[in-house]
């Protein structure tokens, strides 16, 4: 679930006056203009990390880094900062939106499923893409009608929509190419996912976790909209894992999957989040550890098969969401994965090596931290300690039928919220937006009905808090550095070559600090809360 109220954002590009032109983008293919204008290559996707003019991915490249090679926008000359041009999109909701960057074109999306191409140097809009939803969708969301981006391939854009379609559009004209219904918006499976582009398929995942609805993970063809492949988060009867739910309580088990996974580009395979358990907050009426929530699966890109996972929360009473994002990086020797969790800790998970379970293979936790006060644990989790298993604190902090558990920390926010943390390949280091504050819950049995709210509440209350940016070690989890703020960050990070970290505040701020010491070095206030994430692009030669 998500507390935080939504907010619109002013969607903005920003760049320095008078800055000098930059060089090609290196090792990646040139965009087919001749025949398709903006052509997004697969070799352009695979790497994508070395290149500084586009933003080609929900996290800039496959491993989701969010880290730009940019550097003319630096330290020295970040007070300079002044915006060139402001975009109203005319609605007043949520806009959760990562807008990608093709060439100079920027590709964004709004709530309500509308799709914008827009001329990065100018702010003009090319071309718009409005979809007419069912007015039936609307109960079936548990939070917002807001959509988090389209994907960029070939001479076409991918929307994921609420009501469960994916629809490929033109990137030159807007025009859809194809429509494909593929969930079940009355059962609850809504899109408000970023799918993902990789080796001709589209991969996305569905919301639904509130309502009781089994997730899954699903790829089609790029060109047609066919199905290639789906998989269960939670597994049925037969399959590994199933044992860990009890009686039927499997089948509406949650597990959505709505914020898009990294993709390891030398084994093919997607490391991919998976969200809550439902109902959210009753634990008695699924006993186990209710695997795949709360865990990231890690799938074969061509086939969906599940070959290896980590549980974060296991049997989850809080709402915990499991599903933030995996960004990969390789680090003296070791490939790990750095994943924020909602439960108050942030993780470094070995992408190869694993321990085997009942259920499969576990990867290896190679070391987890605490980002704030955690009350719900008895002890530290640790590498130790089960591989980094956490060991409630129970009875004090279980959620419970009889009586209200008061204070618990962190609240369902997190810790790390959906918002997603970025890793600097220059420092290594990890910038991470958090919510700083606790909640009471007491349980309340429900009965499981198609397509209606599922989360098995009596009592949800959210204490007053703050909020926290932190940078941590990535090789050892340790914290460098910590800014403490009156409110979260409600937008994303995203540090760059230049030696910052940018970042959006709920009061409209879009801030930069020094990527070493957390130092704020300026602030421009967009007039509106910022809830959406930053991106940064070259545009006839400027940053």
């Amino acid at each position: 679930m998500h507390n935080f109220k939504r907010v619109a954002v002013s969607t903005a590009a920003l760049a320095l006056l008078g800055a000098s032109s930059m060089a090609s983008a290196i090792g990646v293919d040139r965009l087919e203009s001749t025949l398709y204008p903006n052509y997004v290559t697969q070799d352009m996707l695979t790497n994508a990390d070395v290149d500084s003019q586009n933003w080609l991915h929900y996290g800039k490249d496959y491993q989701m880094t969010r880290y730009s090679q940019l550097s003319q926008v630096n330290r020295d000359n970040v007070k300079s900062l002044t915006p060139t041009w402001n975009l109203s999109f005319g609605i007043l909701e949520g806009q959760d939106s990562q807008a990608v960057a093709v060439n100079g074109t920027l590709y964004v999306t709004t709530s309500f499923n509308r799709v914008m191409a827009v001329n990065g140097t100018t702010g003009d809009i090319l071309w718009k893409y409005e979809r007419e939803l069912p007015g039936d969708v609307f109960p079936k969301l548990c939070c917002d009608v807001v959509n988090r981006g389209v994907a960029v391939y070939k001479n076409k854009v991918y929307l994921a929509t609420l009501d469960a379609h994916v629809v490929a559009l033109d990137n030159q004209t807007g025009e859809v190419v194809w429509d494909k219904k593929i969930g079940d918006y009355t059962y609850a499976e809504t899109f408000t996912i970023m799918p993902l582009a990789v080796n001709n398929k589209i991969v996305f995942g569905t919301a639904g976790a509130e309502y009781g609805v089994r997730g899954w993970l699903a790829a089609i063809d790029a060109d047609t909209g066919a199905p290639a492949w789906k998989t269960y988060t939670i597994p049925g009867p037969g399959e590994p894992g199933n044992d860990t739910w009890g009686g039927d309580s499997w089948k509406y088990g949650g597990g959505s999957t709505w914020i898009t996974g990294s993709y390891d580009k030398e084994t093919n395979q997607l490391f991919w989040p998976v969200g809550n358990p439902g109902p959210d907050f009753d634990r008695h009426v699924r006993p186990g550890d209710n695997l795949f929530s709360n865990s990231t699966l890690v799938v074969d890109a061509d086939s969906g098969k599940i070959d290896r996972y980590f549980q974060y929360t296991p049997n989850d009473p809080y709402d915990y969401d499991g599903v933030n994002e995996n960004v990969q990086i390789d680090l003296g020797g070791k490939k790990l994965f750095v994943h924020g969790d909602r439960n108050g800790h942030i993780y470094g998970i070995d992408r190869r090596n694993t321990v085997k379970t009942a259920s499969g293979n576990e990867m290896k936790c190679l070391w987890a931290t605490p980002m704030q006060d955690v009350n719900w644990i008895k002890e530290p989790i640790s590498p130790a300690n089960g591989n980094c298993r956490p060991v409630f604190n129970y009875p004090e902090m279980d959620v419970v039928y009889d009586r209200v558990t008061q204070n618990i920390s962190p609240s369902l926010d997190g810790g790390k919220e959906w918002h997603p943390l970025s890793v600097s390949l220059r420092t290594k280091m990890a910038y991470v937006p958090i919510y700083n504050f606790t909640m009471d819950l007491q349980a309340k049995k429900m009965e499981w009905k198609r397509g209606e709210w599922f989360l098995g509440a009596k009592v949800i209350t959210f204490n007053a808090g703050a909020g926290l940016i932190k940078a941590f070690d990535v090789a050892t989890g340790k914290i460098a550095w910590t800014k403490s703020q009156s409110w979260p960050a409600t937008s994303g990070l995203l540090s760059t070559a230049g030696g910052l970290a940018f970042y959006g505040d709920p009061d409209g701020r879009f801030n930069a600090v020094n990527d070493e010491t957390g130092e704020h070095l300026w602030a421009f206030n967009v007039g509106t809360g910022i809830h959406g994430n930053p991106t940064t692009y070259t545009s006839e030669g400027k940053q």
